[in-house]
């Protein structure tokens, strides 16, 4: 067994022993060389949930410059305290290592929020519900100009409108409705016809689709998949609109305590933009890049033209590509099928994870359905040539929702990480529940089982949590730890329990799990010391959250990234 998951391990029992932890958390260690000299921050007098195997729960902890100093009691870091250190009281509050969305999206999110029409259930529910929101929105523009709205799921009327349908709310504007998700859309006649895309020759993008009227074969207005919804509108804005865009998702993040992003669907152009922001200072939280590769001709264009970026702010691990939209599945409803299409063939596919791979590069793959997965878990292991091969370039996986225990098996023979979102429980299982059905007792499994947590624990697959906004409603870590901890869904379905962790196991899946699936272990996830300082005061004693409904009045009192405030609640800093 490898000292890896001897030390998860060895974390678990920890973590559900508080009197064990509170003994672990006297132990004290300094960085190399430290010796006394005075810290610039010291906290103390709270818990210091530290998620190190090492350390457990300390009492107070030290920072120099932009790096954690020194991690133990009272009275050993009040030695580290001279004339001009702050010292912050936290009276009985609880510090944590600063959260870490290993899947987001800020420039989207900010851009979709600011501009877009929010379509979002349950206020948006049916035809009728969204042509009365897609009215609204038209009444208050000009004839002509163009109608973008996102956050769709399903309709009570069972499936997507079509054009026809949207023309009648909404006749005299170019309108395109964007799924949730972001892999399907809606557009309505006068759009099409503005994209040139009104006619029965309009040929499918590649990796994407047009379904069609059976009556005459014209785009129905339904479009399948990013390069189908990108070749009818895409609402571009100037580069200091992008930039205000993702300061807005800056500002919210450092809100709920996230002091870094993997933003893993950057298009090559907004990269660009945020290496413009760090570059100017402008950068308040911690950045991953991945950006995204549409096809084989992108993905070797991009990595020949590609250069090194690399800071403790920013940094390009790897590259983001799709297996799939729709989950592709082994075994797919019938009234799905024009849905679940691959984004690539797979010989493409495989050259993309190769060449990927090939360069040096982290491989981070979406795939949702268990085809979608096997297929993914298949090409890493080609390109890299052995498991290990894989281990060492560390090729992820986006979302694998659920339990298929021979591939989770193969993940962890390979050491992929799995990037997960547990408020799928929230945005989709009931619908799942609906889709699946049909499947009788296997598709019934596959929905209890749904984010299959503690499978992913027990079998050593390193899982970490991701909000994926703007795609999901809600930015907020706290609603994604919740959904892992109480896997009961808006309708009242109880799933399995038996896939549920605790608050502490989901704790370290967004901190120290989150660091591991960029590379970023040895320097961000944990309160040790020479880690940097991205820490989260929180208002309340961590370790006393025993079940979901403990969550309820928990906030974020400050945020700070490398040792530096950048969020505190009116008050804190006379604590």
């Amino acid at each position: 067994m490898s000292t890896t998951r001897m030390n998860r391990r060895t974390f678990l029992k920890v973590s559900g022993q508080a009197a064990a932890v509170a003994v672990l958390g006297r132990t004290v260690l300094e960085v190399l060389g430290a010796g006394t000299s005075p810290a610039d921050l010291v906290l103390r007098n709270g818990p210091i949930v530290t998620v190190s195997d090492k350390l457990g729960v300390a009492e107070a902890m030290a920072v120099r410059g932009t790096s954690i100093l020194a991690v133990g009691s009272d009275k050993e870091i009040a030695r580290y305290i001279g004339a001009r250190t702050k010292v912050v009281d936290l009276k009985g509050r609880s510090v944590s290592p600063g959260l870490i969305d290993a899947h987001s999206h800020p420039m989207p999110f900010g851009h979709m929020e600011t501009r877009f029409v929010i379509l979002r259930p349950p206020k948006v529910n049916s035809f009728d519900t969204l042509g009365q929101e897609l009215a609204k929105a038209a009444a208050k523009i000009p004839k002509g100009e163009w109608i973008v709205g996102r956050g769709f799921n399903e309709f009570k009327e069972g499936r997507f409108p079509r054009r026809q349908e949207l023309d009648k709310y909404v006749p005299d504007h170019p309108v395109l409705i964007i799924h949730w998700g972001g892999q399907f859309g809606v557009a309505n006649t006068l759009a099409l016809q503005k994209a040139d895309l009104l006619k029965a020759d309009a040929k499918d993008p590649y990796g994407a689709k047009y379904l069609r009227s059976r009556r005459d074969g014209l785009p129905d207005g339904v479009l399948i998949h990013y390069p189908a919804i990108y070749s009818v509108h895409e609402d571009r804005l100037t580069d200091e609109e992008y930039q205000k865009c993702a300061t807005f998702a800056f500002e919210r993040f450092a809100q709920v305590g996230v002091t870094c992003i993997h933003d893993n669907f950057c298009m090559p152009a907004l990269a660009r933009l945020y290496v413009q922001m760090e570059r100017a200072g402008r950068l308040p939280l911690r950045l991953r890049l991945y950006p995204y590769l549409a096809n084989l001709e992108v993905c070797k264009r991009v990595l020949a033209a590609r250069r090194p970026v690399a800071s403790d702010m920013l940094s390009v691990p790897g590259f983001k590509l799709a297996v799939d939209g729709y989950a592709l599945m082994h075994d797919v409803p019938e009234d799905r099928r024009d849905m679940a299409i691959p984004m690539h063939p797979q010989d493409k596919f495989n050259t993309i994870i190769g060449e990927i791979h090939n360069a040096g590069l982290q491989a981070d793959v979406h795939a949702v359905g268990d085809k979608g997965v096997d297929w993914t878990l298949e090409a890493f292991q080609k390109a890299a040539g052995s498991a290990q091969g894989v281990r060492k370039m560390r090729h992820r996986i986006e979302h694998f929702p659920f339990r298929k225990m021979d591939s989770i098996r193969k993940a962890a023979d390979l050491g992929v990480p799995v990037c997960t979102q547990p408020a799928l429980i929230d945005v989709r299982a009931d619908d799942f529940v609906r889709d699946f059905e049909r499947l009788g007792k296997q598709g019934k499994q596959l929905v209890e089982t749904m984010v299959p947590l503690k499978t992913f624990q027990k079998e050593h697959v390193t899982a970490c949590f991701g909000a994926d906004v703007p795609a999901f409603p809600s930015y907020r870590p706290l609603d994604s730890i919740r959904c892992a901890m109480e896997r009961k869904t808006p309708g009242g379905t109880q799933l399995d329990t038996g896939e549920a962790v605790s608050f502490l196991e989901a704790l370290r899946m967004h901190t120290l799990e989150s660091a591991r699936a960029a590379s970023d272990e040895e320097k961000l996830g944990s309160i040790e010391p020479g880690k940097q300082a991205d820490l989260v005061v929180w208002n309340q004693d961590l370790r006393k959250i025993q079940a979901a409904k403990d969550l309820t009045g928990l906030e974020v009192a400050a945020t700070y990234v490398g040792g530096k405030a950048v969020y505190t609640t009116p008050g804190f800093k006379d604590a």
